[in-house]
């Protein structure tokens, strides 16, 4: 009792029958009620307390007795109740007869519910338990409510949990009042209280939570970073079946060899976008070695020489991993509740670690007994990229702000040792600590590569692209230069204009004096697309690219050449070198696998998700699947996205103000269905204002567009002016049957006749 836990429900009754008797024997006469409305309490009043005034009715809402009280109704606590009814039971069984008598009369036209559970309070106070047989068939309404479907169900679910439990142990503990009270959890999308689920084994619980399952149609989308479920099905969703009531509960994982799976309650009217970040080792060759896949979360990476990090942030979580080649070192950053921007390690010298987010620069250190230290700097001005590279043999974080590139000893962005200096905002980063330099792109479309770390001073080189153009990507390789300065001063850069070239610099030559400032640059090809990372794998003589498809793009190193693609199974957004000759591929997206509960598995294969160009109209009629409703007693079936249909068209012969065009319009949207209406060519006496006011009806009621019947037989002035009209509304589609004479715009599908059965080619 959350009243007076101190105190039992007989001291509680003793103290208040010390000071207010009345309100104890008004009490007595609800004990057999599960419920005492405005009119029950007074009628028990009038009955039980004739002498009494309507004070007595507010006393007993203020007393202690009370579990809670409003304007429709009063509960006593459990507890109090079943002590009343044991009193009656010993000390006057006529009284609790009476009670008996007038709670029946009372309540004769209360719900199933309301009399079933006063059915069970009555049998278990006058005589033996009941068995479990009786009590099934004292249920057995409830059960049939709650296995019945919509509001009426919710509410009896509702109601039973929160009644059961009131009713004795011997009833509430039986199995028949159990598997109800599951079941009822089940409708509502409940997890059923933990004393119920430590009563029965997991798969029991299965079993009974089963019964009140139904078919549900789940939409399925492919998005960009992941995909997105939907429940009922958007428009232009995938529809997968599944089994669930008030929740339907999934497993998600990606298709990639050792993801894990994803547990997803979705509940009716709900929305749920999850992203899909992907990393993976690989060969060049575009073969997985290994994979991390995050269903819900984010991954950022980052591989530098035998180093790597993961940020992975999942609901609200950061955690970094760091890899030195030898150990594996997790860090959780509870500063990090989203993920950050950038993250960059060093590819020598102590294992570094840099993370910028929204809170500041954070500079993990690690030491060689396992150990981590994640210090935090605030940062006021975000840098457009960071790096670790040297001074002679002193490390320094390289931080891109503004025009500058600010050297910074030990990350600690208040000790500056240095600033390199450009003529334009620095958008890109390439360092490195083993071989001490700094390569940069600006926003001008400028490089230039700093050595940091030479045997003698070299002024830096700038390279300049035509004006106009971007730097898209920046990479380096510490090994692969000539070394004819220094070793240290070794190694080449790779980068992407915005034109899709490719060039690579020598570093070595660029920092020669002797050397022009172009004469280490050398054309390496042209990618289909501009790069958004490259990797320089001079191992294996060739420089790698990812766009934010579904492949990877190589070209030759040193000399370059014609481009190759490879497939890769998702879309790669970012691409490391590894030691080996070996890739750090990451990006989003690729094959999601879906389970739900009952066993039933789809497997979700995204295309390839391009934006539709300027002006191009609306692109869902080219792969959706109408269905033209009959002219004569239109009527949508039931559940028609589970056959593949995206779009229904409604007949010409249906005004737009009409009844029946309303309910299948309405009908239509419910099942998430895209919604075409048609328009018959017009007889040669018929006046032309009238057809397009009739487009304009349809138009103005958000339909997603019109279907042009035998288009060919339109008067030309008449398409026209159609087009004109539908030049209002740039998101219309319009399908016609025939040619017309008019071309009607960006939107417009023309349905070619289907073949004859004996124009088919016969089976062999």
């Amino acid at each position: 009792m959350t009243a007076a836990p101190e105190r039992t429900a007989f001291q509680l009754i003793a103290e208040e029958r010390r000071h207010r008797p009345a309100v104890v024997q008004l009490a007595r006469s609800l004990c057999l009620a599960a419920q005492a409305e405005p009119y029950f309490l007074r009628s028990a009043r009038l009955r039980f307390a004739p002498d009494s005034s309507t004070g007595l009715e507010a006393r007993l809402y203020f007393s202690p007795l009370v579990e809670a009280a409003d304007s429709r109704a009063l509960v006593l606590y459990p507890e109090v109740s079943a002590e009343l009814r044991r009193e009656l039971y010993d000390h006057d069984l006529d009284l609790l007869g009476s009670v008996r008598d007038f709670t029946l009369a009372a309540h004769r036209t209360a719900p199933p519910l309301v009399r079933g559970f006063e059915e069970l309070l009555w049998s278990a106070t006058i005589g033996p338990p009941p068995t479990e047989a009786e009590v099934e068939r004292t249920l057995t309404p409830l059960f049939r409510q709650v296995l019945a479907e919509g509001p009426a169900a919710a509410e009896a679910s509702r109601w039973i949990l929160r009644f059961l439990p009131r009713l004795p142990e011997t009833v509430r503990e039986s199995p028949p009042a159990w598997r109800l009270q599951v079941m009822a959890a089940e409708r509502l999308g409940m997890e059923p209280p933990r004393g119920l689920l430590a009563r029965a084994d997991a798969d029991e619980v299965r079993t009974v939570r089963a019964l009140v399952h139904t078919e549900v149609d789940i939409g399925v989308r492919a998005s960009a970073h992941g995909l997105v479920l939907s429940r009922p099905p958007e428009r232009g969703a995938l529809v997968c079946g599944a089994s669930g009531a008030g929740r339907v509960q999934l497993r998600l994982r990606s298709a990639l060899p050792g993801a894990q799976w994803h547990e997803l309650d979705l509940y009716d009217g709900e929305y749920a976008a999850l992203g899909l970040s992907v990393a993976a080792e690989a060969r060049a060759d575009g073969t997985l070695l290994a994979t991390q896949a995050e269903l819900g979360g984010t991954l950022l990476c980052a591989r530098a020489g035998h180093r790597a990090a993961a940020a992975t942030t999942v609901d609200g979580r950061t955690v970094l991993r760091i890899d030195d080649g030898e150990s594996v070192l997790t860090v959780e950053l509870p500063e990090l509740p989203e993920q950050p921007r950038l993250l960059t390690v060093a590819d020598a010298g102590p294992a570094a670690t840099a993370v910028v987010s929204a809170k500041g620069l954070h500079v993990v250190t690690s030491a060689v007994d396992g150990t981590a230290d994640a210090v935090l700097h605030p940062l006021s001005v975000q840098p457009a990229a960071v790096g670790w590279s040297r001074i002679r043999e002193r490390g320094v974080l390289c931080l891109a702000t503004g025009n500058d590139v600010l050297l910074v000893d030990g990350g600690d962005p208040g000790r500056t040792l240095g600033t390199l200096t450009h003529p334009a905002p620095v958008v890109r980063l390439w360092c490195s600590v083993r071989a001490g330099l700094v390569a940069v792109a600006d926003a001008e479309g400028g490089v230039t590569v700093h050595v940091l770390a030479g045997a003698r001073a070299a002024a830096p080189e700038r390279w300049q692209q035509d004006r106009g153009g971007g730097i898209t990507a920046l990479c380096g390789d510490p090994r692969a230069g000539s070394g004819s300065v220094s070793e240290s001063a070794s190694g080449s850069v790779v980068w992407c204009a915005a034109d899709g070239q490719v060039y690579g610099m020598d570093a070595a030559a660029a920092a020669d004096a002797s050397a022009g400032a172009t004469d280490g640059v050398t054309p390496l090809g042209t990618l289909p697309a501009p790069a958004s990372s490259l990797a320089l794998l001079s191992d294996v003589g060739l420089v790698v690219a990812a766009d934010g498809g579904d492949r990877l793009l190589r070209l030759a190193w040193p000399g370059g050449g014609p481009v190759t693609a490879v497939p890769m199974p998702f879309r790669v957004r970012e691409v490391h070198p590894a030691t080996g000759g070996l890739l750090l591929v990451s990006g989003h997206g690729g094959e999601v696998e879906i389970r739900a509960e009952d066993g039933r598995t789809h497997l979700l294969t995204p295309g390839p998700v391009p934006a539709p160009p300027d002006g191009a109209g609306p692109d869902w009629p080219r792969d959706s699947v109408g269905l033209v409703l009959s002219e004569h007693g239109a009527v949508l079936p039931a559940g028609v996205r589970r056959w593949g249909i995206g779009h229904v068209c409604l007949p010409a012969s249906l005004p737009p103000d009409s009844e029946e065009f309303a309910t299948l319009l309405a009908g239509a949207r419910e099942q998430g269905l895209r919604v075409l209406a048609e328009l018959a060519p017009p007889d040669e006496d018929a006046a032309h204002g009238e057809l397009l006011g009739r487009a304009y009806d349809l138009l103005e009621e958000s339909l997603d567009g019109l279907r042009l019947r035998d288009a060919d037989r339109w008067p030309a002035p008449l398409l026209t002016r159609l087009r004109h009209l539908l030049d209002a509304y740039p998101q219309t589609a319009v399908v016609t049957t025939g040619s017309p004479h008019v071309p009607l715009g960006p939107g417009h599908l023309t349905l070619n006749t289907p073949p004859r059965t004996h124009d088919r080619p016969a089976p062999p």
